[in-house]
């Protein structure tokens, strides 16, 4: 079969050759019926008897014919001309992410884009059983209008393959590869694939690859036993909840990665939404969703002028407010952070120096009033003199002897009818029922992803105070009282979610989540953002 330029095949004409792989090549050709531009792929004559490398460029056509998604180079047809196997597939025009890498790192939020595209085409092609196990920037292809077009299904593997030759387990791009894929598992699934997206991300925003080495067995290592070097190092400007995102997407263990496509790509379009908010008022300059150590070696914002009287009232009240904040939060960082809740004074301390206020800190910030907690503290001893007596009945009356308490105390006639309720207690020996750990684990699996996405919102705040922080710090003002209380909720709650998470316990992880939430939606309002 002649594949010069200019020559005939079938009812193609080939225009030009775009490339070469290692079982194939790939021309651009034209219709010479409709005359329509598309791709043909041919598999290379000197290997056309080689059975693995057909039986995988046929898997690939007839994955291929199984997917139609605007994030995937579709199948056009697939023909046999002189007994050579040919492919037409959409031509698409444009370069590929990895060639786009030459000329440096991607800006963020076209990596966002970029990546949120390709997620969306495997969380397509995951939902019909197919895992595509060459995840690079290689396979993906950027047109002149910004789509991302997810490419090269050679050696993707669908739901109804039995088998999968050695050929198709190593071929593989050892810098993506997950580590289960270097280990060979016979059973990959999506996870593997969002790990190589995991990969091709941090490279996408750093320009380097996360785990690499002199030789291929060195990279296996790395994929095997190292950590990467968090992207934030590389680069102080990304924010810090895509540094926490990529990091959790690369994790060794796929149980501790994203699950699915779309939840990688939930997350990665709030980080995304975050770092790109802008938001008009001058106390919420635009900031991207980094670490306040990032956001400190970032330049300073301007001040702005507009909003000078406003902010100058403010600082009137800041001193009062910082101390306030002070008082009020030096007794709740000393609480343990598992199980941070609302700092509300046990009413039994009647011996506490300085007990909390009542009213709930998520929703009413510290006033004045919180420096004259201890005055209550005298009210809180009043209910010790009350009927003296009555503290040891109550203590024989819950003691297991009952029988002995209608003779000593025959005047209160409740004492002598609580005895007949104490007996009750066989439940107790009851065996507890079987947890769920399957259920546990995929609970655990989703407060995990959950808090990714939250912790993003969270260092996006914590930027912007740093901004607004230097604004009114170049004006001579300080910062507002009831904002700094509800960042330190937040970011209480958000350790003692994690402690909790990493303790196991997934219903205090997931309450303290939410209460997290509340304090970030809080603040998100403050700032506009």
């Amino acid at each position: 079969m002649n594949l010069e330029i200019g020559s005939i095949v079938g009812d193609y004409q080939i225009v030009e050759a775009l490339g070469a792989g290692g079982m194939g090549k790939v021309f651009k050709v034209r219709n010479t019926i409709s005359d329509r531009i598309e791709a043909m792929k041919v598999l290379l004559p000197d290997l056309a008897g080689e059975p693995d490398l057909a039986d995988r460029f046929l898997r690939e056509i007839k994955v291929l014919a199984s997917l139609e998604h605007p994030n995937i180079a579709g199948l056009r047809t697939a023909m046999r001309f002189e007994n050579q196997l040919l492919m037409v597939m959409e031509y698409v025009e444009g370069v590929t992410l990895d060639h786009r890498l030459q000329q440096g790192p991607l800006p963020f939020p076209e990596a966002a884009r970029c990546i949120g595209q390709v997620l969306a085409a495997l969380s397509y092609a995951h939902g019909r059983g197919v895992i595509h196990r060459d995840i690079k920037p290689a396979n993906m292809m950027l047109t002149r209008d910004g789509t991302v077009k997810l490419m090269d299904f050679g050696i993707a593997k669908s739901a109804t393959d039995r088998k999968l030759t050695m050929t198709g387990t190593t071929m593989g791009s050892l810098y993506y590869m997950s580590p289960e894929q270097i280990q060979g598992a016979q059973t990959l699934d999506a996870r593997s694939d969002l790990y190589s997206v995991g990969v091709s991300l941090y490279e996408l925003v750093t320009g380097k690859h996360p785990f690499d080495g002199d030789s291929q067995f060195a990279i296996m290592s790395a994929h095997l036993q190292q950590n990467p070097v968090p992207p934030i190092t590389l680069d102080p400007r990304l924010p810090q909840g895509l540094n926490d995102l990529i990091l959790f997407s690369v994790n060794r263990d796929p149980n501790t990665r994203f699950q699915t496509a779309e939840a990688f790509r939930n997350a990665l379009n709030s980080v995304a939404g975050l770092a790109a908010a802008a938001p008009v008022a001058a106390p919420a300059p635009a900031a991207a969703a980094a670490a306040p150590q990032a956001a400190r070696a970032a330049p300073a914002a301007p001040a702005a002028k507009s909003h000078r009287a406003l902010w100058a009232t403010v600082g009137a009240l800041c001193c009062v407010g910082i101390l306030v904040a002070a008082i009020t939060l030096a007794p709740w960082k000393k609480t343990s952070a598992g199980t941070p809740q609302e700092p509300a004074a046990p009413p039994a301390a009647a011996t506490a120096p300085a007990p909390a206020p009542a009213a709930n800190p998520e929703t009413a910030p510290p006033a004045a009033p919180a420096v004259e907690a201890p005055a209550p503290a005298p009210a809180a001893a009043t209910p010790a003199p009350v009927a003296p007596a009555a503290q040891p009945k109550t203590a024989r009356h819950a003691s297991p002897a009952p029988a002995s308490a209608p003779a000593s105390e025959p005047a209160p006639p409740a004492a002598s009818q609580a005895p007949p309720q104490a007996p009750p207690q066989a439940p107790a020996a009851q065996a507890p029922p079987q947890p769920d750990l399957s259920a546990q684990r995929a609970e655990a699996q989703k407060v995990r992803e959950e808090l990714v996405t939250l912790s993003a919102r969270a260092a996006s705040i914590h930027s912007t105070l740093d901004n607004v922080r230097r604004s009114q710090a170049a004006s001579g003002l300080g910062m507002r009282g009831d904002w700094l209380q509800s960042v330190s909720l937040m970011d209480s709650f958000l350790r003692g979610s994690n402690d909790a998470l990493a303790a196991g316990d997934t219903v205090t992880a997931k309450d303290l989540m939410e209460k997290a939430e509340r304090q970030v939606d809080k603040m998100e309002k403050a700032l506009n953002k």
